[in-house]
């Protein structure tokens, strides 16, 4: 699927890259988006294939499998570090879009490297 990114998604993309790990990465992005264009919503699921609350969801995860891969970093620094609300969550979010736990994925990362 090709996307057109508009100056728009290009700008709601930035603002998610620079947010990523706030918890509340949506709504420092519509502070500053809203104020412009109130339908970029709809315009950024439309160029994206995803809403931006998916958007930054798949990005914290990607994210995360970097993070998981330095053994040093416990699963409650990575949860905070991505912008998530505590271990639970991410833990949860991990699981339902990597089928695995990130301690499974971080296990079988490190058995590889």
């Amino acid at each position: 699927m090709e996307h057109k990114n508009t100056e728009l998604t290009k700008k709601v993309l930035l603002l998610i890259e620079e947010n990523l790990q706030h918890p509340h990465c949506l709504a420092k992005v519509e502070d500053v988006i809203l104020v412009n264009d109130s339908n970029y919503y709809a315009l950024f699921t439309e160029e994206m294939g995803l809403t931006p609350d998916a958007y930054i969801i798949k990005q914290r995860l990607k994210h995360a499998e970097k993070l998981l891969e330095q053994k040093e970093l416990s699963l409650k620094d990575i949860s905070k570090a991505i912008g998530l609300n505590g271990y639970f969550e991410f833990t949860q979010l991990f699981k339902h879009f990597n089928g695995m736990s990130p301690a499974s994925y971080r296990n079988q990362i490190l058995k590889t490297i």
